[in-house]
């Protein structure tokens, strides 16, 4: 939602389109439907959702067209045929060009919607886990091991997104989060809003780090050697 607008002026400002009180208008018809078909398909199950949220996007620039049109407004020379339902070319072709925030959650959505649909394909089911975010290679085997060792299953993550997947799985029992990795903080907050009782690890987390990670919600802040050397002294409900 945040995007539609400040994707819409940065084309008209790139290709000289005027930006006036029409234009604004069609821009405001645009983020109104984006918001109201957005919110209508994003309540129903994942398995009933028939459009991605960047397809929504491309629709909702269909009020921006109309305008262009009225407004006699030239269409970019693109170097190929104009798309019949995108005349001005205005549709962009990836979620990454509407910025890292809109981008993020596009894949989020797109990883939580291929979980759901694992899950029910899948005549198994889940397995409880404690959910590793790990940015080393070889701490995540050395860890894992140990883990799985103990008779636990270890699943684990290298992304945001596949944070997201083992969430919404539903079997996540636990989950341990290395501090240097680049999406730690993202993902302590997505598993600690989701109930997963959370542990983080660094090299040496002093006592600001560990207040500050309490209050949000982390059961422990523990030093790396020791973690790896013994998850299960940290994981004592699962491991």
């Amino acid at each position: 939602m945040s995007a539609f607008s400040a994707y819409t002026t940065e084309v008209f400002a790139a290709r000289g389109y005027p930006m006036d009180r029409r234009f604004v208008e069609a821009i405001e018809q645009g983020s109104a439907y984006l918001d109201a078909e957005l919110a209508e398909d994003l309540e129903r199950p994942f398995t009933e959702q028939r459009r991605s949220p960047l397809e929504v996007f491309r629709s909702a620039l269909g009020f921006v067209a109309a305008t262009l049109a009225e407004a006699d407004a030239v269409p970019p020379d693109t170097g190929k045929a104009a798309a019949p339902d995108d005349p001005y070319a205005l549709a962009p072709g990836s979620s990454s060009v509407l910025g890292p925030e809109a981008h993020a959650a596009h894949i989020a959505w797109g990883t939580a919607k291929a979980a759901a649909f694992s899950r029910k394909a899948s005549p198994n089911p889940a397995v409880p886990t404690v959910l590793l975010l790990s940015g080393d290679r070889e701490e995540r085997s050395n860890v894992r091991s140990r883990i799985e060792t103990a008779g636990v299953s270890c699943t684990v993550a290298r992304n945001p997104g596949a944070v997201v997947a083992a969430i919404e799985g539903d079997h996540v029992v636990a989950a341990a989060v290395d501090l240097s990795h680049p999406s730690a903080r993202d993902s302590i907050g997505r598993l600690v809003g989701a109930g997963v009782p959370t542990i983080a690890y660094d090299d040496a987390p002093d006592d600001l780090i560990e207040t500050g990670l309490r209050a949000a919600g982390v059961r422990a802040v523990v030093r790396r050697q020791d973690f790896v050397a013994d998850p299960g002294r940290f994981l004592p409900s699962v491991v």
